[in-house]
């Protein structure tokens, strides 16, 4: 009945890092975490995050409409996965290859997300108070890149070397 009276009030949220999940030769699965805050007294549902991620200024990879749960009355951690693929990065592969040649532990990939929702209460004759709510955040975070030594390290140098020439 408070949440009638009073209306939802919009949650707050906030970028707190990334998990490294996975680590392979064929891409890395990161986590990233944001926490939000639901000052309502009323868990939300129907939220949802679509994102971005980009790496030299270039979009390698986006979700849509990944599906979230707000706690009532206090915080929630929240973790977005992305699987970014080593072929996702051809657009921007010279860069990449650079920085691990250059013995780069890891590189700058930045994540655009937003954060929306569309939650209502329900009262008495089927009536609705809708509550809608759009939040956008961009942070970069270090992601850990693959390292490659001995024989695959000089034969990529020279690959390098030649397409450079």
């Amino acid at each position: 009945m408070k949440l009638m009276t009073n209306g939802l009030e919009k949650p707050t949220f906030t970028y707190t890092g990334f998990e490294l999940v996975e680590a392979s030769q064929n891409g890395t699965t990161v986590n990233f975490l944001f926490s939000v805050h639901n000052p309502n007294e009323a868990g939300l549902k129907s939220v949802i995050c679509s994102y971005e991620l980009f790496l030299e200024g270039k979009k390698i990879l986006q979700g849509n409409d990944v599906p979230l749960a707000l706690n009532a009355k206090g915080d929630t951690e929240i973790k977005i996965p992305a699987r970014i693929a080593y072929t996702d990065l051809f657009p921007v592969m010279g860069a990449v290859v650079q920085r691990i040649l250059s013995g780069q532990k890891t590189i700058p990939v930045t994540i655009d997300a937003t954060f929306s929702g569309k939650p209502a209460i329900y009262y008495e004759g089927g009536k609705e108070r809708p509550i809608s709510f759009e939040m956008r955040l961009t942070k970069t975070a270090d992601i850990p890149l693959p390292q490659v030594e001995g024989i695959q390290g000089q034969w990529l140098k020279s690959i390098v070397y030649c397409s450079n020439s």
